[in-house]
């Protein structure tokens, strides 16, 4: 497995970070040095107070000495001797583990190719016996005779997908390691460089440390991160749609139902749960009722086809019953309600214009109710379009270079990686 820490190997002495400007080469480098525990970072384009400026969490590193041995040099006007000097001065006394080199454009192009590679090879040669790190940092994507030279050699891009930022690290080259995926998804969230490895997809594990949290005038979804995304929770009397990517499974989707679910029994609620393809009944009985003390199980309904709890002949006799198992589950209190539904699985049962027609009587129910309606589609399903128009918000969850990633197209948002850890179950990074 790939990791920043893949480039700090005791055999990897010289490393290439290409980018164009703003591509997170100059927090890679840091992220570096912070890893390693020391380093030496050489300036060749911009004056320290610039860069402390520039990239505000390097200033406590320089202010309170938190990562020992750093130290700065300003060589903008230097020429390739002096950065020479500074590597030296760095092996033979300071005995920094990483040594950066931003940007090594600024000096190579004024040299001639022939002195270029003889300046590089002597740079190589220097910490080959010492216990240092040199890292060239490069503006140009292309190809030069330091690619020849260099033992890692990576590469950062700033896309746009789907008219949203997206940050690739391609691993061009690391000598002794396998490289099993080329690409990965990272971000510079709270000026740290973060690579993410392929998504680990596991079931919602119950926890006694859930605490719910409760919203004035909206329901919160159990999670601030993603009450946050969504504006500041879920209306009252609104849907919510989750669509699913076509690499995404279905099992995604528990860790949100659980904790959708949980906070909103654990706050007066109740909750009706119709089938969700690829989900088993007892997957979805564990998500569902797994965080919940005993005393609460009883508010929560996941209905059982197998067992005709629910008659699926007809979209009007499977509202009728739909209503009745809300009605009965909502008890003498009549407390709120969350209906959550796999339409996928709707649709096998009621396609076009049937299960259109029920789609807009649940959503004209939790309307008049101020209830909420929980939604999950697929890409095959006929209707999501339709749907995302009659709901407040909705979530898209893809799968990218084997990461889950989260944004939301209703409000529109940033992405963000998906992971499941945490009291909450879903824990979203900002990709920045």
């Amino acid at each position: 497995m790939l990791t920043i820490e893949s480039l700090l190997k005791p055999f990897i002495k010289t490393i290439v970070i290409k980018g164009k400007p703003g591509a997170g080469k100059t927090t890679l480098s840091f992220e570096l040095i912070r890893t390693a525990g020391s380093g030496l970072y050489v300036s060749t384009r911009v004056a320290l107070k610039e860069l402390v400026d520039q990239y505000p969490y390097i200033k406590p590193l320089v202010e309170e000495g938190a990562v020992r041995g750093i130290s700065f040099e300003d060589l903008r006007l230097g020429s390739a001797a002096d950065v020479m000097e500074a590597v030296i001065k760095a092996t033979e006394e300071l005995k920094s583990l990483v040594i950066v080199l931003d940007s090594w454009d600024s000096i190579a192009k004024e040299l001639d190719p022939i002195e270029r590679l003889r300046t590089e090879k002597s740079l190589a040669a220097m910490v080959e016996p010492a216990d240092s790190k040199l890292v060239f940092v490069s503006e140009t994507a292309e190809s030069s005779t330091l690619d020849y030279l260099a033992d890692a050699i990576v590469v950062l891009e700033d896309r746009e997908v789907d008219g949203v930022r997206m940050r690739y690290i391609s691993w061009e080259k690391i000598r002794g390691t396998p490289i099993p995926q080329k690409r990965y998804i990272f971000t510079l969230h709270e000026g740290r460089f973060r690579m993410f490895q392929p998504s680990a997809i596991g079931r919602p594990r119950p926890t006694k440390e859930f605490r719910p949290i409760k919203l004035e005038g909206v329901y919160s979804t159990g999670s601030a991160q993603l009450d946050r995304l969504l504006g500041r929770g879920i209306p009252k009397g609104s849907g919510i749609l989750f669509l699913l990517g076509r690499e995404v499974f279905s099992h995604v989707i528990l860790p949100f139902i659980a904790t959708m679910i949980s906070n909103f029994v654990m706050t007066e609620g109740t909750a009706v749960v119709l089938p969700i393809a690829g989900i088993s009944m007892r997957a979805m009985v564990e998500a569902t009722v797994g965080q919940l003390p005993e005393e609460l199980k009883n508010r929560v309904k996941v209905i059982d086809v197998r067992k005709e709890e629910i008659d699926l002949t007809s979209p009007e006799t499977a509202l009728r019953d739909l209503r009745r198992i809300v009605k009965e589950t909502k008890g003498k209190e009549e407390r709120n309600c969350m209906i959550v539904a796999g339409m996928d699985f709707l649709e096998y049962y009621f396609p076009g214009k049937d299960l259109r027609a029920m789609s807009l009587d649940i959503m004209g129910y939790v309307k008049d109710t101020e209830n909420t309606a929980v939604f999950i589609v697929r890409p095959s399903t006929k209707i999501r379009e339709e749907l995302e128009d009659l709901v407040d918000c909705s979530l898209e969850i893809n799968m990218m270079e084997g990461t889950l990633l989260l944004r939301s197209r209703k409000p529109p948002s940033i992405y963000y990686h998906l992971g499941f850890t945490g009291e909450r179950g879903i824990e979203l990074t900002p990709i920045v």
